[in-house]
């Protein structure tokens, strides 16, 4: 995809698909109406714009189906690293995404270990250090 097209949205749409396939294997349609549901309200979806909407979900469909597969972890983390860059995607934005990727993560009604780390992943380019990986936590009883 031409970088000089590409806005916020492809990137949003470019790192949720990336995290829905890559933790899944595959890609599954209800994770694929919540990524659409998403992108939709980031960009305040309105008649008026129904067109840029689906133009931007076909882009970054096909730009992320362009990566060679052995590249696209490398590709969704650089991705969300670049998102740093963008001056309007605050703090706030930021937990928004984050949220977000844990809605598609559970869209099939599960959030699994991969999923978690994926999630941590992304959040660590984001510069978030947000841990949802179950961590074993057993403590000594006794002295």
């Amino acid at each position: 995809m031409n970088t000089s097209n590409q806005t916020p949205y492809h990137l949003f749409c470019f790192v949720y698909l990336g995290f829905a396939q890559l933790s899944n294997k595959d890609f599954i349609e209800k994770e694929i109406d919540e990524i659409q549901k998403k992108i939709a309200v980031w960009m305040n979806l309105n008649p008026s714009n129904i067109l840029e909407f689906n133009k931007i979900m076909d882009e970054t469909i096909n730009w992320y189906q362009s990566i060679k597969e052995n590249e696209r972890l490398e590709s969704v983390l650089e991705i969300a690293r670049s998102m740093n860059a963008i001056d309007s995607f605050t703090l706030e934005n930021k937990k928004t995404f984050l949220s977000d990727i844990r809605d598609i993560a559970v869209a099939d009604g599960r959030f699994n270990s991969d999923e978690k780390h994926l999630h941590d992943r992304i959040a660590k380019e984001l510069g978030i250090n947000m841990m949802t990986i179950d961590k074993n936590t057993r403590k000594k009883l006794g002295y």
